[in-house]
C-alpha cells in the first residue's frame, strides 16, 4: 500500500498509471450489503456441522455431547492435543461420530437453528449485524450473520450466507470469529458490536482458507 507521489512505492505508481487506479469495488447493487429479511435462508448443516465442526467453540460441543461418552473422550483428547495434525485427526473421528448418531447431529442442528432465528432478529432490529465480505475465487459477494451459540447476544462463530440466483439465501458455511474478522476487513473496517478486534481475541487457527 502507498500514497501517490509519496515517496518509494508511491512515486513508482505515479510514474506508471495514467490515470491513477480506482479503489477496487467489490458489489454491484446494495442487495449486496443488506440482508432481505423477507427472504428465505437455506442452510447446509452437513457442511457445517460435519466439514467444519473444528469450528464450532469446544465448551459448545462439550454442552451438547452430554450422556455420549465416547464423544466427550474425544473433546477432552482435542482439548488437550497440542499437535495440530493429530488434533485435526480427532476432529475427524468426532465429525464421524457425530455423522453417526442421529440425536447428537439433530442436538447440534437445533442448537444451530436457534443461533440462526436470533441471528435474524438482530439483523431486524440493527441492519449493520449482517456484515458483507468478498470471496475473490469465485467473485462473489456474501453476508456474515453472528452465531450465538453459548449465550444470547454472545457471537461465538459466523454464518456465511450468499443470495442465490432465485433471490433467497444459502447458508453456506461457518467461520470461526478469526476467521470473520479477516474475511470482513478484506473489504471494509467491520463497523458491527459483534466483530471487532476486542471481542474477537485468540483461537486455534484452521488450515482451510
Amino acid at each position: 500500500f502507498c500514497t501517490a507521489g509519496g515517496r518509494g512505492v508511491g512515486k513508482r505508481l505515479v510514474d506508471a498509471f495514467n490515470p491513477l487506479p480506482q479503489p477496487a469495488s467489490y458489489f454491484e447493487k446494495k442487495e449486496d450489503l443488506l440482508f432481505d429479511l423477507e427472504k428465505e435462508l437455506h442452510t447446509d448443516y452437513d457442511h457445517i456441522l460435519l466439514d467444519n465442526l473444528s469450528r464450532l467453540p469446544l465448551d459448545f460441543l462439550r454442552e451438547e455431547c452430554w450422556g455420549l461418552g465416547e464423544a466427550l473422550e474425544l473433546l477432552d483428547e482435542i482439548r488437550a492435543e497440542t499437535d495440530f495434525v493429530r488434533r485435526r485427526k480427532l476432529y475427524w473421528e468426532l465429525s464421524d461420530l457425530v455423522a453417526d448418531t442421529p440425536r447428537l447431529f439433530n442436538r447440534l442442528r437445533n442448537r444451530l437453528d436457534d443461533a440462526i432465528q436470533l441471528a435474524r432478529k438482530q439483523v431486524r432490529w440493527n441492519f449493520k449485524t449482517a456484515i458483507p465480505c468478498y470471496f475473490p475465487t469465485r467473485n462473489v459477494m456474501s453476508l456474515m450473520l453472528p452465531l450465538s451459540l453459548m449465550e444470547d447476544g454472545h457471537a461465538d462463530a459466523a454464518l456465511v450466507v450468499e443470495q442465490t440466483r432465485s433471490g433467497n439465501y444459502q447458508g453456506q458455511t461457518i467461520l470461526t470469529l478469526q476467521q470473520a474478522y479477516i474475511d470482513g476487513r478484506l473489504l471494509c473496517r467491520p463497523n458491527s458490536e459483534w466483530l471487532d478486534a476486542d471481542t474477537v481475541g485468540g483461537g486455534d487457527a484452521d488450515d482451510e482458507d
